[in-house]
């Protein structure tokens, strides 16, 4: 059983990535898995994956810490439910990926699992911006590429070619003997992140990544919204709002949509699904009652928020 553990800060387009990797695995006539980890309490991406594939949620908390012992045993339960060729492993936002791979190392593991992939998928417009991003989230996402055996730079469309090349000069400075996969919308197959021999590192002590100023709300609606109003809200967002998806439903039509903001950038689409309507809020230093205000402001009905 392979195991491909995908990483990268929030909005980077992880999920996307996963559904080609899927798609890929499948051409290819193997069976694929899916552990999520979801840092708030509801998940959106999980709706967003193959329904007809192995899926175990890892909701409310972030495997790289307390959680991080439910990677060990979601992987076996797996293992025993489905009998996956290959597992992806997607880890929240703010997760340290070299956590999970210390748990997917595991001796009750090894006998029948090998890692072929500790892959960053990297947002290269937010990160041609990181000095401008406090200091805390520098370091997160410098962390999170520490060990990684493989970059997928992704979103390569929404920077000039110039800004890229800077990104680029950057990311090989710092990570020589790194690979690189350039992409604009996630489009990434095996061969692009598979690696030949991924090892426990020694000299990595562990330890909680400081993710603490980092936190989320969820907003429920029992009405639409105006698309209008949503879209007014979106661009009212202060800047230490890094995230925003959900579903909801707008008064131009009974189909329900899925919402995704990141890095400035929102994206509405049709779904198929029967769900209710709500929004997951992420961001640093969240001023949960502000962000409450701004949406009464904005929908101007009541909601329920946790």
């Amino acid at each position: 059983m392979e195991i491909v553990i995908i990483s990268g800060f929030l909005g980077g387009g992880k999920t996307t990535a996963l559904n080609h990797l899927i798609e890929n695995a499948k051409s290819q006539g193997q069976i694929p898995a899916v552990i999520m980890n979801e840092f708030g309490s509801k998940s959106v991406d999980s709706h967003l994956i193959d329904g007809s594939i192995g899926l175990s949620e890892i909701v409310n908390g972030c495997i790289c810490c307390e959680m991080k012992s439910n990677v060990t045993n979601q992987l076996h339960e797996i293992y025993i439910d489905y009998q996956p060729d290959i597992v992806f492993i997607e880890c929240s936002g703010i997760a340290h990926p070299l956590e999970v791979l210390d748990a997917c190392l595991t001796p009750v593991l090894t006998p029948f699992s090998n890692v072929v992939s500790l892959t960053s998928v990297i947002d290269v417009h937010l990160f041609s911006k990181l000095a401008q991003l406090p200091k805390d989230i520098q370091n997160l996402i410098i962390a999170q590429m520490s060990y990684c055996s493989n970059f997928v730079l992704n979103k390569s469309d929404l920077i000039s070619s110039d800004k890229l090349l800077n990104v680029i000069d950057t990311i090989t400075t710092r990570h020589s003997n790194t690979p690189y996969f350039i992409t604009s919308h996630g489009e990434v197959t095996l061969d692009n992140i598979k690696s030949d021999e991924i090892k426990k590192v020694e000299h990595f002590q562990g330890g909680k990544i400081n993710h603490s100023t980092l936190g989320h709300s969820i907003f429920y609606f029992s009405h639409c919204w105006y698309k209008q109003s949503f879209i007014n809200w979106v661009q009212a967002l202060p800047n230490n709002i890094y995230r925003v998806k959900g579903f909801l439903t707008f008064e131009d039509s009974d189909v329900k949509k899925l919402v995704q903001y990141t890095n400035n950038n929102l994206n509405i689409v049709s779904s198929q699904l029967n769900i209710e309507d709500y929004v997951v809020v992420i961001g640093h230093n969240i001023d949960k009652e502000q962000l409450s205000n701004s949406i009464k402001h904005y929908h101007g009905l009541k909601l329920h928020q946790e």
